[in-house]
């Protein structure tokens, strides 16, 4: 388990995330390692490269899965913030369009980066970020 957390740290690098988002990613990855090994994709005992394809693809799936969270929550700020803005009583955010307006920002507002660029069109075209 030791070496576990270590090559996690190692995949992680310095990524600023709360003791509860390193649980799951760590969960994540274990889980993601069994499932490589069951498709053959891997060896029983082997773990993949740090800097791989299958980590690579890992971590994308896991900003996928941050970026709908922060969709879900600026909606919920909005929503929370509307009370307080003359213009916004008796109107909703429509979550559909802060989707779509954050995952146009994704693409040229805060890009992200991967290192294949085969990840960042499965990024945006692998489904909806609401």
């Amino acid at each position: 388990m030791k070496n576990f957390d270590k090559y996690f740290d190692e995949i992680i690098g310095t990524l600023q995330i709360t003791r509860v988002e390193r649980e799951r990613y760590k969960e994540s990855l274990k889980n993601s390692i069994t499932r490589w090994r069951i498709k053959g994709l891997l060896g029983k005992d082997e773990i993949p490269d740090t800097g791989g394809k299958l980590i690579w693809n890992w971590k994308m799936s896991q900003d996928k899965d941050m970026v709908i969270q922060m969709v879900s929550s600026v909606s919920k700020r909005i929503f929370n913030y509307r009370r307080k803005i003359f213009g916004l009583k008796d109107t909703g955010p429509n979550k559909t369009y802060i989707a779509h307006m954050v995952n146009e920002l994704m693409k040229e507002g805060m890009p992200i980066f991967y290192p294949n660029p085969e990840l960042i069109d499965r990024f945006f075209r692998d489904g909806e970020i609401e």
